[in-house]
């Protein structure tokens, strides 16, 4: 019989169902694409707050306070087995990565997907800074997971569980109550209620 493994607590793969999202790391390439069924939803997203955690934003007084909402969006990454500079190594792995990210890294997809169109084409990224993600990406002259139906079906189906967490990491969908308290606002149905109470009438029906 196999013996159980003892450890403490430092034991960082166990996650809990938690999936490992891409960074980028600063002085490493990764060569990467962006998995789909349909080149038109490619992406999932929400305009969001922060505040403590990132939050959907309702349209009310959370803009108020917190400003503008921005763009937080995600995709499905699949990240290949290379070496530092980016160069794919043989034989061929792969790894399906959730990518959430900014308005910023969008736009740098859109315009390279002017000139590149990333549903055919895979990905170098660069990272220049590791907490704040600044990265840089350019274009292969290919997407490897499209270049042979079996691959592609395979990421695919892989790919499922994935993308919904995906939908479900963007930011949380708190009620308009719950944003009020988050940011430390009082609400209409935060006043007393007795005060809408005429009290001595209810003590007459007693």
């Amino acid at each position: 019989m196999a013996e159980a493994e003892l450890f403490g607590f430092e034991k960082d793969e166990i996650r809990g169902g938690l999936l490992e999202k891409y960074k980028g790391k600063k002085g490493e390439v990764h060569r990467c694409g962006i998995v789909y069924i349909d080149p038109k939803a490619m992406f999932a997203g929400h305009k969001i707050h922060f505040k403590e955690r990132f939050f959907i934003c309702k349209k009310g007084k959370c803009c108020e306070v917190c400003g503008e909402p921005k763009w937080r969006i995600g995709a499905v990454l699949i990240k290949y087995g290379t070496d530092r500079a980016g160069n794919i190594k043989k034989p061929l792995s792969y790894e399906l990565f959730p990518w959430i990210f900014s308005e910023q890294n969008y736009v740098k997809l859109k315009n390279l997907n002017n000139d590149f169109a990333l549903a055919t084409h895979d990905l170098k990224i660069g990272c220049d800074n590791d907490e704040y993600q600044h990265l840089i990406i350019t274009p292969c002259p290919e997407s490897i997971w499209i270049a042979k139906d079996e691959l592609k079906t395979l990421v695919l189906d892989q790919a499922k569980s994935v993308w919904e967490y995906v939908k479900r990491s963007l930011a949380a969908d708190l009620s308009v109550e719950e944003i009020n308290d988050l940011l430390g606002l009082s609400s209409a149905a935060g006043t007393d209620p007795t005060t809408k109470i005429d009290l001595d009438s209810v003590l007459e029906k007693i």
